[in-house]
């Protein structure tokens, strides 16, 4: 089986998209950062509880980063979850605008909300 991965600023694949407790669904990780900034603490609390972490198996499924997951995997605080996502997707945009990227459609994390 070949294993199909996006970069980190494109959607994962229909099959690997992230349905919320909310019903509404995840398809990167911008989705994601807002999700999170929206979300209700007690609707945080249905993906990640004792050791599960619907967040990191998902960046996990979907995106193949095993760095990343780990990381999300420790966090327990929506709060700190943010910070590091938008902390990793300034870092990607910033990388690809270096490298000539398509500069017109990046949105600041920072605008987000």
């Amino acid at each position: 089986m070949e294993i199909k991965c996006n970069g980190i600023l494109n959607d994962v694949l229909p099959e690997d998209f992230l349905e919320l407790g909310d019903g509404k669904i995840v398809r990167n990780l911008r989705d994601l950062v807002i999700a999170l900034d929206r979300m209700k603490e007690e609707d945080f609390r249905l993906h990640v509880y004792g050791e599960q972490n619907d967040f990191s198996e998902w960046i996990l499924e979907g995106y193949c980063d095993e760095g990343l997951a780990r990381k999300v995997l420790a966090i327990r605080d929506k709060g700190k979850m943010i910070k590091l996502l938008r902390k990793v997707l300034e870092k990607v945009e910033r990388e690809r605008f270096e490298k000539g990227g398509k500069k017109d459609v990046l949105k600041k994390i920072s605008e987000m909300r």
